[in-house]
């Protein structure tokens, strides 16, 4: 009966430890997602702004000016 007993709450407190562990790995995870959030908007608009430029425009400023003043 004693042996059950310590088997019984060995197994509790593997339980618990599981619990807590998941519980600690939920929240780092959580922040690690709203961290990597950020990021992939960041880069998302770096890269639109990125392929803008490598597109560019027909004219630059300094040439529309110049032309209308032409």
């Amino acid at each position: 009966m004693k042996k059950q007993f310590n088997r019984m709450k060995q197994l509790a407190n593997q339980t618990v430890g599981r619990a807590e562990k998941t519980e600690v790995l939920t929240d780092d995870l959580l922040q690690i997602e709203r961290r990597l959030e950020t990021v992939r908007v960041v880069s998302h608009n770096t890269h639109k702004r990125m392929v803008a430029c490598l597109q560019g425009q027909v004219g630059t400023d300094a040439e529309k000016r110049h032309n209308l003043l032409q």
